[in-house]
């Protein structure tokens, strides 16, 4: 399952973690996985001033994967349906 945190940003709408992958989803609509990221670099992520400049370090350090519209769709979907709080735990379909 995913933890997931909705942030204040202009350009990033959540981020979630789930074992070594941190998911960005973009307010376009994109989102990707990146790999090997650690609990510790989440949990600065979610509480940084500036979500995005903090983003900035993590974009170039880690492989990532796109996601598929359909499956960022989905995933929207199952955080919706979870959604209760400011953190959720959501399950990737």
């Amino acid at each position: 399952m995913f933890e997931v945190k909705i942030v204040n940003s202009t350009a990033i709408r959540l981020v979630a973690f789930r074992d070594d992958v941190l998911r960005v989803v973009f307010r376009s609509g994109s989102a990707y996985d990146y790999s090997g990221v650690s609990r510790e670099v989440f949990e600065q992520l979610c509480s940084a001033e500036s979500v995005g400049t903090q983003f900035q370090s993590i974009r170039n350090a880690y492989q990532f994967n796109r996601l598929e519209p359909s499956r960022v769709q989905n995933f929207l979907m199952a955080v919706l349906e979870a959604s209760q709080g400011d953190r959720l735990m959501v399950t990737d379909v």
